[in-house]
């Protein structure tokens, strides 16, 4: 049973979401970092099956889900710091693994170059590193606010990423859940995208020195992911083409096995 808490950290309460394993814990804990502008609910399709011998931690941003509200402009920096205040609280026993999810990843990241010896291995998952210019792009637009209109219209991208993207590979009650926690931030839904493309992933990413598995699926991130997979040293790099939707959902099963296959692993 998924069971829910908080955390202090350095802006407010940290919400948070922990499944424990059915035995005896035996791995380091997992923190599954989610994607903007949703919430650690993100995971709790996949939190069972990555939940084998370990804890797993699906903490909530600054501003996201059931954590306090944040600033107007957030950073990834400020959101690693916030996670590593839940890390502290929650997690005393040693090094602590990651599990990073498109804007998740470059928070992971970050965790792991400010406190290293707090961090385990990484799994970063359809990592969102673009070149200069689709940054700019994407960053001029995320710089907006999402304006709240009387009418439903101002209602249709988040319909459409929540929604109408989710029907054929989840439920509805999973879609329609998916859709409305991603409202929470209101009209600051689109900073935690602007803090990503604001992230100088091509100075940062090459500078983390963890053990690292980088996943692909075949998703529009696909050759983003493989530009993070070669500026980073020494990641384990798999592409898995066949799951092409619903990483964390309809594929929760086949992306929880390469993540735990690489967690798991004796060695460097």
């Amino acid at each position: 049973m998924i069971r829910k808490g908080y955390s202090d950290g350095p802006f407010g309460q940290v919400h948070w979401r922990l499944l424990a394993p059915e035995g005896a814990s035996t791995q380091p804990d997992l923190y599954c970092l989610h994607p903007a502008p949703f919430s650690g609910l993100a995971f709790t399709t996949i939190m069972p099956h990555l939940a084998q011998g370990r804890r797993v931690f699906a903490p909530d941003y600054p501003g996201h889900g059931g954590s306090d509200a944040f600033k107007e402009e957030p950073s990834i920096e400020e959101y690693a710091a916030a996670m590593l205040a839940v890390v502290d609280g929650q997690s005393s026993g040693g090094p602590v693994d990651l599990m990073g999810f498109h804007t998740g990843n470059l928070v992971a990241a970050e965790m792991s170059l400010t406190a290293p010896g707090k961090i385990g291995r990484l799994a970063l998952i359809d990592v969102p590193v673009f070149d200069t210019e689709t940054s700019a792009k994407f960053r001029a637009g995320s710089a907006r606010t999402f304006e709240i209109m009387p009418d439903l219209a101002c209602l249709e991208g988040p319909w459409e990423r929540g929604m109408t993207k989710r029907i054929e590979s989840q439920t509805l009650e999973r879609s329609f859940e998916m859709f409305t926690e991603q409202l929470r931030p209101g009209r600051l839904m689109n900073k935690a995208f602007h803090a990503a493309f604001s992230y100088d992933v091509d100075a940062r990413l090459p500078a983390v020195t963890h053990e690292a598995l980088i996943l692909a699926s075949q998703s529009g991130l696909l050759d983003a992911t493989r530009h993070a997979a070669n500026i980073m040293p020494g990641v384990t790099f798999i592409e898995r083409l066949d799951i092409k939707r619903a990483v964390l959902d309809e594929a929760a099963e086949k992306t929880a096995a390469e993540i735990l296959k690489f967690l798991d692993r004796t060695g460097s």
